[in-house]
Order: C-alpha cells, then sequence, then structure tokens
C-alpha cells in the first residue's frame, strides 16, 4: 500500500469526496492488470462457504462503493472473496442535494448522506446482464414500498449469487423512521418461495440496550422468516452540518468495536443457524480476525478500501493466512455428523458450507450461478 499512500491517497484526498469517487471509478474502467495490482494471495485454507455460495476467502466489498455495479467484475479481480453492488432501487434516485459527504481523516472515518443515488433496476440489470462475472457477487436492495422491493428482487436475482436486502439506511426516511419489524416481517413473507438465491438482511447497528432489543428482534424475524444470512451492521445515524441535510451515517474505523459486539450477540440471538456478514471498520487482518472470532462468517470492506487502496484486500488474506497453524479463523458451531464444523475456517483444513447452507436455485450452475445456457452473470 506504500505506492497508493504516498502518490494516490493524497491525490484523492485533495479532491472533494465525490469528485474522488468519480476519479476512482474512472480508473476503474482502465484496461489495466488488476489481478496483478490487488495481488492477493490464493490459499486454499481461506476457502469458505457463505450459505452455499462458494468463496476463495471470506473478506468481501460491502455494498456503497459500485452503485452503479459497473464495475464488480474489475473490483472481484482485485481479489475479493466476494463483491456486493448497489444498493439499487426500482426507479432512478439522484439522491440527497450535496455536500453528501464529510471526512474525518484523523479518525479513518466519515459520513455519508447519500441517499441511495443509483440509476435505477433496469439500468442496472441491464448491466449486469451484460458484463463479464469474475467471482461471487450480490446485489444490495431496497426501497419504500414493499412491491418495489419485490420488483427490484426479480430483476436483479438472476443475475447475482445473492441478493442483501437493506432494511437499515439512515439516508432515507423510510429506512430511518418507519416501522422496520413490520416492514421486514412482510418482505420475508412476500419473498418467501419466489426466491431462487440467498438472501442476506442488512441490520442497522446500535448502541443502548433499547436499540440492542430492536436489532435483535430484527435478527429474528429475518431468521424465522428465511433468510440465509444476516450483515452487522449498516452506517451509525450522526449528525454533522456540514452535509445539506445535516445528518448522515457513520463509517469506518469508529464503528469498528461496535461491529465485533453486535457480531456476537446477534450470533447468540440466532443460536448460531446463519452465517454472518461483519460489516464497519474492518481495515486490517487483526480486525478480520476479532470479527471472524466474534462468530462472522465473513467480513466486508468498505472504507479500509478508500484508505488502503487496491491492496487492502491482499493485506488482509495474506494476514489471515498466516495466522498461526490450527489458529480458528471463526467460533465453532456444533460439529456436524462427520465431525465438521460447520462455517468454520481452520488454518490448513479448510472450510465447510455453514450454517444457513443455500437452498439450490432451478439453474443449478456451480456456487449457485446460472448453467450453461442460462442468464449471464450480474446500496
Amino acid at each position: 500500500m506504500g505506492l497508493y499512500r504516498a502518490v494516490a491517497r493524497p491525490l484523492f484526498s485533495s479532491l472533494p469526496p465525490e469528485a474522488a469517487h468519480r476519479l476512482a471509478q474512472f480508473i476503474l474502467s482502465l484496461p489495466l492488470p488488476w489481478e496483478l495490482i490487488g495481488g492477493t494471495p490464493k490459499d486454499p485454507a481461506l476457502r469458505t462457504s457463505l450459505a452455499g455460495i462458494e468463496l476463495s476467502n471470506p473478506v468481501g466489498l460491502a455494498a456503497g462503493f459500485d452503485k452503479s455495479c459497473r464495475h464488480l467484475d474489475v473490483l472481484g479481480r482485485l481479489g475479493f472473496g466476494y463483491v456486493i453492488g448497489g444498493t439499487v432501487t426500482r426507479d432512478p434516485r439522484s439522491g440527497n442535494p450535496k455536500p453528501r459527504i464529510a471526512r474525518y481523516p484523523r479518525r479513518g472515518s466519515l459520513t455519508n448522506a447519500m441517499g441511495l443515488p443509483n440509476p435505477g433496476v433496469e439500468a442496472v440489470a441491464r448491466t449486469l446482464s451484460r458484463s463479464p462475472w469474475s467471482g461471487p457477487r450480490l446485489a444490495s436492495i431496497a426501497d419504500q414500498d414493499p412491491g418495489e422491493v419485490m420488483a427490484t428482487h426479480a430483476q436483479l436475482e438472476p443475475h447475482v449469487d445473492g441478493v442483501e436486502l437493506n432494511v437499515s439506511c439512515p439516508n432515507v426516511s423510510w429506512g430511518r423512521d418507519r416501522d422496520n419489524e413490520g416492514h421486514l416481517t412482510l418482505l420475508m413473507r412476500q419473498l418467501g418461495a419466489r426466491r431462487a438465491r440467498p438472501l442476506f438482511v442488512k441490520l442497522p447497528p446500535f448502541r443502548s440496550d433499547v436499540e440492542r432489543e430492536a436489532v435483535l428482534a430484527l435478527a429474528r424475524i429475518a431468521q424465522d422468516g428465511g433468510a440465509d444470512g444476516l450483515t452487522c451492521s449498516n452506517t451509525r445515524p450522526v449528525s454533522d452540518r456540514r452535509l445539506s441535510v445535516g445528518a448522515g451515517g457513520l463509517s469506518g474505523r469508529e464503528l469498528f468495536p461496535d461491529t465485533v459486539r453486535i457480531v456476537e450477540a446477534v450470533r447468540t440471538a440466532t443460536g448460531g443457524e446463519l452465517p454472518i456478514n461483519a460489516c464497519g471498520g474492518v481495515f486490517s487482518a487483526a480486525d478480520a480476525l476479532a470479527c471472524l472470532d466474534a462468530g462472522a462468517t465473513t467480513v466486508q470492506v468498505y472504507t479500509g478500501l478508500i484508505e488502503g487502496g487496491p491492496r487492502v484486500v491482499r493485506h488482509i488474506v495474506r494476514g489471515l493466512s498466516e495466522a498461526p497453524s490450527g489458529r480458528s479463523l471463526a467460533p465453532a458451531s456444533s460439529p456436524g455428523q462427520d465431525g465438521t464444523r460447520p462455517g468454520r475456517l481452520r488454518r490448513g483444513f479448510g472450510a465447510t458450507a455453514g450454517a444457513g447452507e443455500r437452498r439450490p436455485g432451478p439453474a443449478g450452475g456451480a456456487g449457485g450461478r446460472p448453467a450453461p445456457g442460462g442468464p449471464e452473470a450480474l446500496r
């Protein structure tokens, strides 16, 4: 990460946040040797299964970095075990007025009040149907009306390995003010048997006891509704007068202690039956190990990519590979009939399918992808 920190990051930091992001998106469109740039090692011991989606490593890219899903192929080639595009809504959204990002450089964090800008599901589905599929990828979806969520899900699901349902975005009124329990219950009921690929529910964070009970209630609703996994957590709502709307969602290093604590609480509340993706403040292999030890199956990186550059996944994966032989990279669950422990990564022994094992989709392709001749692959 030396060259990035010495040259690229100062350049990006000198630009307004959204201009820096546009520059990054432009660079990702260039025909560069992205596998070499990422330099992520391949270690069979890090292979794992996320609700039946086979991953080369447990490090994913969180939703929000590629809102239009135009660069998921390139981002996957950097070495992520999986990538998430979006969040996508049924209709195009321009998002909130600018300014809508505030940086906190000394704290390794930022607050965004983007408001889910994206080109809409039709444009995203068209993009993903035409783009290469370099590895596992998911789409994050959200909307105010359950019918709109269903429509977005139906259009995107054939083009992805799985879907992440964002029911807790703090940057839109309906992700912040509505009855989230009732909304999630209805969505899980309506999605029901219609879905063919894994569904992950992204939960809000919590700090107080009252918030904790509300979030754990959402986790149980998702579990009872048949969710295949959970993501812990979304950004934390905070105020910042520099933002046009006066508040947004905090991401970055400041979230990390909460992330570990929330993963532990959610795993306990769900009896360890669902895989958990830890999201919030993961910057290093040590951070990833702490999340995996707390009960996560995978970790998701976002602000860490902005801070550390395209080789951040290499450094995290290398650190996981170099963990002492025999060290668990995730806490054990109950042994299966063959003596394996679902969801457990052990250095030198590989990984097994894990809790919440995925129901095969009708296409029957490897890793949940459409079989040859079927539809092409797709915050």
